[in-house]
């Protein structure tokens, strides 16, 4: 820890606070532009999120993602947020608390959150763990490389520009990269989602009505339990947007003669959340479904298709702009409900992510939506059958039925991750329920539902927070005492050595198709470099030759005018290479997708291999290679 240190750590959360304000402030001032009169701080930041989402596809088009219009769009926000000045929560409901005393529990439960809340947001600065298989090699160049270029460049040998993502989280990481290096850039999913998760939890308590004490719990609860951060990929804020979507739903105090508005912020919060990462996108839209179902219910066929229509159409006025983008970069407009694209199953190689045993699958998705399914019936049977606890029960719902479509169409792989952030918002929420039905009723003794699902969270953070594949507590501790250093995510020696490889590439119409350790040290600016990831996983029409030798796919790459190859591998480590991957396709645990990528991989580094003993040798240092495709060995 140094000075510097310090003051970069204090850096760092202050300008996620006023990039959090910026988007805030676009929110609210969209809000007064719809004759919302007081906008509250939830509802502006949900809106301002999405506002934000679409803006940056729009600039994606364009290719305008400089930094200039970065800190435009930032310095806008900050201003309409101090001249407009959001409510902290629905005005209507400012001097609407219930009338139970104050308990003396309330402020040392605000103060454990508040000590939570701090921790956190301090350690989400740095992080000492990446994971090399998806963040070195794309999780951090994508970023890197739309700030760039100015855009969500096409990669079309990149796996994970395919199926991961259409790019929203990508421009708000390029947010944070306007002012900070690339070691902070997972702030923009733990930062701002830890900020709008504690906005959101004092709406949500507002708007059901709860007491002082019930609200600090909350609070307490969804700061508590910890998101399961396995890689960059958007959880914290997809999570905390998720809660945003039962505010939207339950906020009868801002928008209950505003249904229209309602709907289209619902849309456009799903949509943001599915921009976020590609599996979200089913719980999003199931939400409104059932909300619409819900209203149809309620006020009638007319008010449910109306919900239905207007969040169908919020949902696409935010997702088209990254749609078109994705249709001209990946081959398809929204992998892979809308095409497969240029991912390694469209061109029928290898079997694709859902292959494999399918009863096999089945039972574990099953197994695993279990406890949503007893969520979803205490909140259907048990608690209070009104609108708002409807509105939970949605949720539920939507999160069950998208974890079991995800689920199966994955084939059974890591449907924890994939389905995260909906699953863990509607357990927690369980605890909103509970609170508002006693409140309800609140001669009944004892308040049995209400400890249960307390209990409930805390379990549950105990059991995410220790768990001893991910340690979520201890590296968040880790995280905190990275923050307060001088952290790196390479050594100096490192980056130097990718200078020095990228300045024995010669410049000119010939395209570099790079598989390297740490593709976010390129200058994508001097040169046209593809991505391939997982190499042969992701390739333009007719695909990637895996079943051919080296020299086809040397013909393949340069008829695609790729003449330059540069890799992170050297033939001494082919052997790890083949061990590997005959390993992971003989575990006989492995899904369909993990197998068909084992293979993929093996096929790729073995016409790798060759390639190096046929092929030119540019640049061959610290373990990388710059190959000239076009010239043989001499």
């Amino acid at each position: 820890m140094t000075s510097t240190s310090l003051l970069h750590f204090f850096e760092a959360l202050c300008w996620a606070v006023i990039v959090f304000l910026a988007i805030a402030g676009w929110g609210t001032a969209a809000l007064r532009l719809l004759r919302v009169p007081k906008p509250s701080l939830p509802l502006a930041a949900i809106a301002g999120f999405s506002i934000f989402v679409f803006l940056g596809g729009c600039l994606n088009l364009t290719q305008g993602i400089s930094p200039a219009a970065r800190l435009a769009l930032i310095a806008v926000g900050v201003v309409c947020f101090l001249l407009i000045r959001p409510t902290l929560v629905p005005a209507r409901v400012d001097t609407q608390h219930p009338s139970t005393p104050r308990s003396s529990w309330t402020r040392p439960v605000l103060f454990l959150a508040a000590c939570v809340f701090l921790i956190r947001f301090g350690a989400s600065v740095h992080t000492s763990y990446y994971q090399h298989d998806d963040d070195y090699n794309f999780y951090l160049a994508a970023p890197v490389k739309m700030a760039a270029l100015h855009a969500y460049a096409a990669d079309p040998f990149s796996e994970r520009r395919v199926m991961s993502s259409l790019g929203g989280n990508y421009f708000l990481q390029t947010l944070i990269l306007s002012e900070l290096p690339v070691e902070d850039i997972q702030m923009a999913d733990r930062a701002f989602g830890l900020l709008l998760v504690v906005f959101v939890a004092v709406g949500l308590g507002a708007v059901f009505r709860l007491n002082p004490l019930q609200r600090a719990l909350l609070i307490l609860f969804l700061l508590l339990t910890p998101q399961l951060q396995f890689n960059l990929t958007f959880v914290v804020l997809p999570y905390a947007l998720f809660c945003g979507l039962v505010f939207l739903a339950s906020d009868l105090d801002e928008l209950e003669s505003r249904r229209t508005l309602q709907a289209l912020l619902l849309g456009a919060a799903a949509a943001t959340i599915a921009s976020f990462k590609s599996t979200y996108l089913p719980h999003g839209v199931l939400f409104f479904v059932f909300i619409a179902l819900l209203h149809a219910r309620r006020r009638g066929i007319s008010a449910g298709l109306r919900t239905l229509v207007f969040a169908s159409l919020g949902c696409l006025i935010v997702l088209l702009p990254w749609m078109i983008a994705s249709h001209a970069a990946s081959g398809t407009w929204f992998y892979p409900l809308l095409g497969k694209g240029y991912q390694y199953s469209a061109y029928g190689l290898f079997p694709s992510p859902s292959g494999g045993n399918s009863l096999k699958t089945i039972v574990k998705v099953m197994i695993f939506n279990m406890p949503l399914l007893a969520v979803l019936l205490v909140e259907w049977f048990w608690c209070e059958p009104d609108e708002r606890t409807r509105v939970l029960a949605a949720l539920t719902s939507a999160a069950l039925v998208a974890s079991v479509l995800v689920g199966l169409a994955t084939g059974g792989d890591s449907v924890r991750r994939y389905n995260y952030p909906a699953i863990l918002s509607a357990i927690l929420l369980l605890y909103l329920a509970a609170a508002h039905w006693y409140n309800l009723h609140p001669t009944l003794r004892p308040r049995l539902l209400e400890a249960a699902s307390a209990v409930l969270c805390v379990c549950l953070a105990m059991y995410i927070g220790f768990n001893s594949w991910t340690h979520e507590y201890q590296a968040t501790l880790l995280c905190l005492r990275d923050s307060l250093t001088d952290f790196h995510i390479v050594p100096s020696a490192t980056v130097r050595s990718y200078a020095d490889m990228e300045a024995a590439i010669p410049q000119g119409p010939d395209h570099t198709l790079a598989t390297v350790d740490y593709p976010f040290l390129l200058n994508f600016r001097s040169r046209s470099i593809n991505i391939a990831d997982i190499p042969g996983a992701a390739s333009l029409p007719p695909g990637w030759p895996s079943r051919s030798d080296g020299n086809a796919l040397a013909a393949y790459l340069l008829a695609h005018h790729l003449r330059y190859l540069a890799l992170s591998f050297t033939p001494s480590t082919m052997s790890d290479v083949e061990t590997r991957e005959v390993t992971e396709l003989a575990n006989p645990s492995t899904t369909q997708w993990i197998k068909s990528e084992a293979q993929i991989r093996l096929a790729s580094y073995r016409q790798y291999n060759q390639l190096i003993q046929t092929r030119r040798h540019l640049y061959d240092a610290d373990d990388l290679i710059v190959l000239d495709l076009q010239q043989p060995t001499r």
